[in-house]
């Protein structure tokens, strides 16, 4: 019925752009000075579940991310990927 037609080409994979995800969500913790103990009692998110989505084992969802955020004052945003030049 519809050709897929790709019209964006991005320079990074789904699994890169992941890989660099759970490097900023580690480096984000740490910079505001919490543990995964301090983060998951804050959000109410077990320290377990910190552990696996920094760990690459858990890929959290929308809901997971907003829930660990929201109360240390952040959220999540549609960004457009920039292209490497």
């Amino acid at each position: 019925m519809y050709e897929y037609i790709n019209y964006i080409e991005v320079d990074k994979t789904t699994d890169e752009i992941e890989h660099e995800f759970v490097k900023d969500f580690i480096s984000f913790r740490k910079e505001n000075n919490l543990t995964q103990e301090l983060l998951g009692i804050y959000s109410n998110v077990s320290r377990t579940k910190i552990a696996r989505i920094e760990s690459g084992m858990h890929s959290p969802t929308i809901r997971n991310l907003l829930q660990i955020l929201g109360p240390i004052g952040y959220t999540i945003k549609i960004e457009k990927i920039k292209k490497n030049k």
